[in-house]
């Protein structure tokens, strides 16, 4: 009978990491750290001798992924010899004719579902039937409706599903109607596809990235461990899902207010405020300033400047306007080559168009002095 299982996914790996500075560097690091997160799922999976492994898709990042990495795979879940391991593939992973599933051999204990319809393994020894689809091509605008209509769950058996997709009415990577998939009376269903984790108490999950892989993923990210007991009194199975997390570095967007009044040296010194020293040294940090800065204060090298107080750091300052009345300014030099400029760059109707060209028209005539 099941005991344990564990649900996972989305882990992208082969993806070709890319990050605006010293990309090479830390794309390698992170490379490296997918792989550690794979690694800690496989000793988790032996630790806690679940009998069980649900991988719910996008387990590679592409159909293109070295075969190397392929090989590195499949002798991990090899090495699983007590666990059954079922596979779904995603719309990064997907089953076609250079599906990465094809270009090696797969121990006994793994089960990949192969089709875009809804297809079954019962695994006797564990009175488990999961049920899974697999994608084919890259997209997917409707759910296989008629295929999971024709699904005729047995009570006395543990049920799952596993599908890769999204919870909602419209979607170009198979939209799911939760209503319809819960309906049907499964004990758990493992969803793929978004990297947010997220469990309801209805026993449907999305396991989520077992590690964040970009700016929009904050947060937690693991795996999703669950036990299963059964209740023989009402003829029925329990399931106590939780959220096991992995150790990783963080992606942060830091939102920093400038004033007209900061030096370079005190916006500096907030960015390097913005979190502990220990924290800055682990995670990557974009940082987004914002405000009215001096005009005399360049913004260049601000990257470079905190370089060393960061493991990792990007900054974005398009959110900064020079402290500068442009009327004013307009007014006063109506007669002159300068205000005729800004009068003219005036006109543009495009207001996120007019207001960079003033603002870069102005940092470089007082970077060049001709303005103070």
């Amino acid at each position: 009978m099941l005991t344990t299982f564990i649900h996972t996914g989305d882990f992208h790996l082969g993806r070709p990491f890319t990050f605006l500075q010293q990309g090479n560097y830390y794309g390698k690091n992170k490379r490296k750290e997918l792989w550690k997160a794979f690694d800690e799922m496989i000793a988790t999976v032996k630790a806690t001798e679940a009998p069980l492994l649900l991988i719910a898709g996008d387990l590679f990042d592409s159909v293109d992924v070295l075969t190397m990495d392929i090989k590195r795979v499949a002798e991990g879940l090899a090495s699983l010899d007590q666990t059954w391991v079922v596979i779904i593939t995603g719309n990064h992973d997907y089953h076609g004719t250079s599906s990465p599933y094809k270009k090696v051999e797969w121990s006994g204990n793994v089960h990949i579902f192969k089709e875009d319809v809804f297809r079954s393994v019962y695994i006797k020894e564990l009175n488990t039937e999961i049920y899974g689809m697999s994608w084919v091509k890259n997209e997917y605008r409707a759910f296989p409706e008629r295929s999971f209509n024709s699904i005729k769950l047995n009570d006395t058996r543990y049920n799952i599903l596993m599908v890769h997709g999204e919870v909602t009415n419209q979607s170009l990577y198979l939209p799911i109607d939760l209503k319809l998939i819960e309906k049907k009376g499964f004990n758990y269903i493992a969803l793929g596809h978004i990297h947010k984790p997220g469990l309801t108490p209805g026993g449907v999950a999305y396991c989520g990235s077992p590690v964040p892989l970009n700016f929009g993923e904050s947060g937690e990210r693991g795996f999703i461990i669950s036990e299963v007991k059964t209740d023989y009194e009402n003829q029925a199975y329990l399931t106590a899902s939780g959220f096991h997390p992995i150790a990783s570095r963080q992606y942060q967007t830091i939102e920093i207010a400038i004033t007209p009044e900061d030096s370079y040296p005190d916006i500096l010194a907030k960015a390097i405020g913005c979190d502990s020293q220990a924290n800055r040294q682990q995670h990557y940090y974009r940082i987004r300033f914002s405000g009215y800065v001096n005009p005399e204060i360049q913004m260049d090298w601000i990257n470079d400047d905190l370089e060393e107080a960061f493991y990792y750091i990007e900054t974005d300052t398009a959110g900064l306007e020079p402290d500068i009345d442009l009327e004013l300014l307009i007014r006063e030099n109506k007669n002159n080559p300068i205000g005729q400029i800004l009068s003219e760059l005036e006109k543009i109707t495009e207001p996120e168009v007019r207001k960079k060209a003033i603002v870069y028209c102005i940092e470089a005539m007082i970077g060049e002095g001709v303005l103070e």
